[in-house]
C-alpha cells in the first residue's frame, strides 16, 4: 500500500477551473494520468461513472475527463473546449454508468477506456478523492495502490523478474493477471528512466514506462512529520516554532523542495485567490445554470455601504469575497481550491479582508495560509474525506471553514493552542451537514453556503483568541468528524435529500437536464 502523504497544495490548491475540485479538478487530473499510459494517439474515449455520480455532467466531470485524457492540465482555459477539441481530432465519446457488481465503494471513480488508433486498448481506473486529488486504482487490468506525488516506474512482464538490483532500495510492488505482473517502482520525485531502459531489456519484460508524478508537488520518502493536532502543539511546544514555521519544515521534509520553492508556490496562491476575488467582485459573471445571480458579491458590498447589514463591515466583506469567488468557480473561473472548489470562497474571504483591514503585508497572509494548510493535513491523516460525495458539506464547507479559523487565529496573534483551538471551535459547529445539491451543479446552496462558513470561521476564531478552550480535544472532534461522515447515508451525500427533494430543486433539475444535453456525448 502507498502511504499516506498529503502536500499542503492539496489542502490550499490545486488552482483549477470550477466548478469542483472532485468533479473538475480530480477528474482532469485523473484523465491527465490516464494520458500517461497511452502509447500513440487515440481513437475514442469511453467513460465510465459510478451510479451514484449524479453531479457528472453538470460539474462538466465528462469535460475534464477527456481534457486530461488529452493532455491538459485543470487549470488550462483550453479545458472548456475539450469536447470540441477531441472531435477536431476524430476522437469517438462516450459514457456510461458501471453495472458489475459489486459497485466501487467510491461514487467519483472512473474507468477511462480508451482505444489508440492502432487497435491498442488502455484501461485506467481511478478515484477522485476530494480536494483535487486523486488515486490511480488499475491500470490495465491490474489493481495498484500509488502515491499521486511519486514517479514510478512501470514494468509489464510474462512471468516473474528480479528488479531489485536495478533499483536498489526502492520500494517495488507488484501485482498479478494470471501469469502475467505488473510490477511499479516508486521513485521519489523524479522518474528513472535510465532503470526503466535497463529493465526492459530483461527476460520476459513486455514494456516499461518511466512517468513523471500525478501531482507535481515532490515527494521524497519520508515519515509524516505530523500526524495530528497533538502532534503539532507537540512539535511546536519542543522546538518554539509557531505553525507556519512547522508547516514549512514538513512541506520540506516531505517534497524534498527548497524553502524558497515552496514559499513562492503558495505566494502564486494568494495571487490566484486575489484575482478571482477581484473578478467576481468587478466584472460580470455568469454561472454554468444560472441558478446563482452572478452579482451575490456585488450585492452584499453594496447592501453593506448603504447601511442594510447588521454584521459590521469585516463580516460582511469577508462573505461578499467568499460569494464572488465561489460564482467565478460556477462560471467554470479560475480560482484556488481550500481544500475543495465547492468551498473555495472562505480562505480567502476571511484572510484577504483581515488583511484590508488591519494592513497586513501579502507575507503575513501566505504565513496564514500555510496554517490553515497544516491543520487541513492534520484533518487528512485522521482520514477526514474532503468531498461532499464522500462525507457531505461538513467535509467541505465544514473543513474549510476550520482551517480558515486556524488562519484567522494566527493573524490574530494566537498560539498554537488557540489556533488548533479555533479549527476544532469552528469544526464542530458543522458537524453533520449534508452534501443537498440541487441536480449536478454546485451552484446551490454551496455558493451561500460557503458565507455560512465565513461567519463560522471567524466565530471559532474569535472564541479562540478570547481563551475560550474547545473541551472536545482538535483530534477528537477530527475523529467525531469522521465518524459522522461514514454515518451519513449516501442519499445526504449529493443524492435525494435535504434541499433537492423540494419542489423548486425538481423544476432546477429539469432546467439542469437541458443545459446538460447539449454537452452530450
Amino acid at each position: 500500500m502507498a502511504e499516506m502523504d498529503i502536500s499542503l497544495f492539496e489542502v490550499i490548491g490545486p488552482v483549477m477551473l470550477g466548478p469542483s475540485s472532485s468533479g473538475t479538478a480530480g477528474m482532469a487530473r485523473l484523465g491527465r494520468a490516464a494520458h500517461a499510459f497511452l502509447m500513440g494517439p487515440l481513437a475514442s474515449i469511453d467513460l465510465r461513472f459510478h451510479p451514484r455520480d449524479t453531479g457528472c455532467f453538470g460539474l462538466r466531470s465528462h469535460v475534464a475527463l477527456v481534457g486530461g485524457a488529452l493532455g491538459l492540465s485543470p487549470e488550462d482555459p483550453a479545458l472548456r473546449r475539450s469536447l470540441e477539441l477531441a472531435r477536431e481530432q476524430g476522437i469517438a465519446l462516450s459514457a456510461s454508468k458501471f453495472t458489475e457488481e459489486p459497485l466501487p465503494e467510491s461514487a467519483l471513480t472512473v474507468r477511462l477506456s480508451m482505444v489508440e488508433r492502432s487497435g491498442r486498448h488502455c484501461d485506467i481506473t481511478g478515484v477522485s478523492v476530494g480536494g483535487g486529488s486523486i488515486a490511480i486504482t488499475n491500470v490495465e487490468g491490474f489493481p495498484v495502490s500509488l502515491s499521486s506525488t511519486a514517479a514510478y516506474v512501470f514494468v509489464w512482464a510474462d512471468g516473474p523478474v528480479e528488479l531489485d538490483a536495478l533499483f536498489p532500495g526502492r520500494e517495488i510492488a507488484s501485482s498479478r493477471q494470471d501469469t502475467r505482473l505488473l510490477y511499479w517502482v516508486n521513485t521519489g520525485k523524479s522518474p528513472d528512466r535510465d532503470g526503466a531502459a535497463a529493465a526492459a531489456k530483461l527476460p520476459g519484460v513486455t514494456r516499461t514506462l518511466a512517468i513523471d508524478p500525478f501531482l507535481s508537488l515532490g515527494y521524497v520518502p519520508h515519515e509524516p512529520l505530523i500526524r495530528s493536532f497533538a502532534d503539532i502543539e507537540a512539535l511546536s511546544d519542543r522546538t518554539g516554532k509557531d505553525v507556519f514555521e512547522i508547516a514549512m519544515d514538513y512541506e520540506e521534509n516531505r517534497s524534498g523542495r527548497t524553502r524558497q520553492e515552496i514559499w513562492d508556490e503558495m505566494c502564486g496562491m494568494l495571487d490566484h485567490m486575489k484575482a478571482a476575488v477581484r473578478e467576481g467582485m468587478e466584472q460580470p459573471v455568469h454561472t454554468l445554470f444560472g441558478f446563482g445571480s452572478g452579482e451575490d458579491g456585488k450585492k452584499m458590498l453594496r447592501a453593506l455601504e448603504a447601511g442594510k447589514t447588521l454584521s459590521g463591515s469585516t463580516m460582511n466583506r469577508a462573505v461578499a469575497k467568499a460569494l464572488a469567488t465561489m460564482e467565478v468557480a460556477d462560471a467554470m473561473g479560475c480560482v484556488v481550491a481550500a481544500p475543495t472548489a465547492g468551498s473555495c470562497g472562505i480562505v480567502p474571504g476571511c484572510l484577504l479582508t483581515v488583511q484590508e483591514d488591519r494592513q497586513l503585508t501579502d507575507e503575513m497572509v501566505v504565513r496564514a495560509l500555510f496554517t490553515a494548510a497544516l491543520a487541513g493535513a492534520a484533518l487528512y491523516y485522521h482520514k477526514v474525506s474532503f468531498s461532499g460525495l464522500g462525507g457531505g458539506c461538513q467535509g467541505e464547507i465544514g473543513v474549510s471553514s476550520a482551517i480558515a479559523a486556524a488562519g484567522l487565529t494566527y493573524l490574530g496573534g494566537g498560539t498554537t493552542r488557540q489556533i488548533v483551538d479555533g479549527c476544532a471551535l469552528a469544526l464542530k459547529n458543522i458537524l453533520g451537514l449534508i452534501c443537498d445539491r440541487i441536480g449536478g451543479s454546485s451552484e446551490i446552496p454551496c455558493i451561500r453556503r460557503n458565507g455560512i462558513g465565513v461567519s463560522n470561521a471567524f466565530c471559532g476564531a474569535d472564541l479562540a483568541l478570547a481563551g475560550i478552550r474547545s473541551y472536545i480535544p482538535a483530534d477528537e472532534v477530527a475523529e467525531a468528524l469522521v465518524d459522522c461522515e461514514k454515518r451519513l447515508p449516501p442519499e445526504l451525500r449529493g443524492g435525494c435529500g435535504g434541499l433537492t427533494s423540494t419542489k423548486t430543486a425538481a423544476e432546477a433539475r429539469k432546467m439542469e437536464e437541458k443545459i446538460n444535453a447539449s454537452l452530450a456525448f
